[in-house]
């Protein structure tokens, strides 16, 4: 995973997106015990290009790695074995976990990482059983900043949804 974090670093310099910050299970990972997953999901601020059916083009990205010689399988490209997933910011929650990502280090590598509290709210409006999961794991295992939870999931219109969720 050190030579994907170089890289996603290196992406960020070279002004190929404009910021980056791990999501999902790895995210998780720096404030919990173990968890399971199969890739890395990095979310990207970039000028992204819609085409006509809104689907987001990240040109930009594969073009630069598959000119370092990087090779996809399927969706994910390949980084010294880990399978990388590109994830442009999609909503206004998923920019702002990207923009207040908190800098963590890797085997001696910043990386950015979002927020618990961040991974909290996107796992909650994702809402799949594994995403529930993470919650647990996060709620149980890390300090969380309750007020920056709160003022997260109030200005995403997630608070009657957290209210059900922790009513289990």
């Amino acid at each position: 995973m050190k030579k994907a974090i170089r890289i996603l670093n290196e992406l960020v310099e070279k002004g190929v997106v404009e910021q980056y910050a791990l999501g999902g299970a790895v995210a998780v990972l720096f404030y919990t015990e173990t968890l399971n997953t199969k890739d890395v999901d990095v979310f990207v601020t970039t000028h992204v290009t819609k085409s006509k059916t809104g689907i987001v083009h990240l040109g930009s990205i594969y073009e630069h790695l598959k000119k370092a010689g990087y090779k996809m399988d399927g969706q994910y490209f390949i980084v010294d074995g880990v399978p990388v997933d590109f994830i442009a910011a999609y909503d206004d929650l998923t920019m702002e976990a990207v923009d207040n990502a908190a800098d963590k280090l890797y085997g001696g590598i910043k990386v950015r990482v979002f927020r618990p509290e961040h991974l909290m709210a996107i796992a909650l409006q994702t809402g799949r059983p594994q995403d529930l999961r993470k919650i647990d794991l996060l709620k149980t295992q890390t300090a969380l900043d309750e007020k920056f939870l709160m003022a997260t999931l109030k200005r995403h219109g997630l608070v009657e949804k957290w209210r059900r969720y922790a009513d289990g």
